[in-house]
């Protein structure tokens, strides 16, 4: 019975101070409440957006490259460098929800698949296809020399994927 009678003065007490203090300041946490979780709804709602415009710029602007590789077109840099404003943007747009940790990488990444795409030349993958197709009827000294500089297809294969896999936050 005391029991009740301490929590009924609790009650009442408590009901006392809510006759007693205006109610604007709990009316404005909940507009705030609702505010950032609307806020949290549509940030999220932006960053799946990003990375499907950034996922299906790389799809369908390198589809002839990637991920299956049918050939390489002539005149590589031009056609490279030609897709890089359209996936520039996209960068930028995604780059907003890259978590601080993880920017400086994703960065990087960029930057090493742009300086691909403007140094890649036809030379360079014409001289790639040759070495891979005379490793076989060649010595191995000279197949050593051949293999210092990397295969283009599989670099820009690297490349993309190491892009690719900052979509999967």
């Amino acid at each position: 019975m005391n029991e009740n009678i301490i929590s009924n003065e609790n009650i009442n007490q408590i009901a006392g101070y809510f006759e007693t203090v205006p109610l604007w300041p709990f009316v404005l946490f909940g507009l705030l409440g609702l505010v950032a979780i609307f806020v949290e709804i549509l940030n999220r709602k932006r960053r799946a957006n990003a990375i499907d415009n950034f996922r299906y710029t790389i799809e369908t602007e390198l589809a002839d490259l990637y991920p299956r590789h049918k050939g390489w077109p002539k005149n590589i840099n031009t056609y490279l460098c030609s897709r890089l404003p359209e996936m520039q943007h996209n960068f930028e747009v995604l780059r907003v929800f890259i978590p601080q940790d993880r920017l400086l990488s994703y960065n990087t990444d960029w930057n090493n698949f742009r300086d691909f795409c403007h140094n890649i030349t036809d030379e360079q993958c014409v001289v790639a296809k040759q070495a891979s197709s005379s490793d076989s009827t060649t010595d191995t000294d000279s197949a050593i020399a051949t293999h210092k500089e990397p295969d283009p297809k599989e670099t820009f294969h690297k490349l993309i994927s190491d892009l690719l896999k900052h979509t999967h936050l």
